[in-house]
């Protein structure tokens, strides 16, 4: 079985934006509660680490300096 995420890979670095508890809230679109926020983020993480790409966790700021701190770290790391 050909597994695609073995073959074909994407750019190395992922941004990840962790679980933010303070700002949190379910909806009709967002239905897991925390534990299974928990769960998800830790299973994105080990399937992502388990490939090979590199992580990068956005920090818990406002929407522009978490751009800031993504568009940061790109013009520094593709020179």
């Amino acid at each position: 079985m050909i597994l695609y995420a073995e073959h074909w890979s994407f750019n190395p670095v992922v941004f990840i934006l962790p679980p933010w508890q303070e700002i949190y809230k379910t909806d009709e679109e967002r239905k897991q509660d925390w534990n299974e926020v928990m769960l998800t983020h830790t299973t994105i993480l080990k399937t992502y680490q388990s490939y090979g790409y590199q992580i990068v966790e956005v920090p818990k700021v406002d929407v522009k300096s978490r751009v800031d701190f993504v568009l940061k770290f790109i013009r520094e790391n593709n020179s």
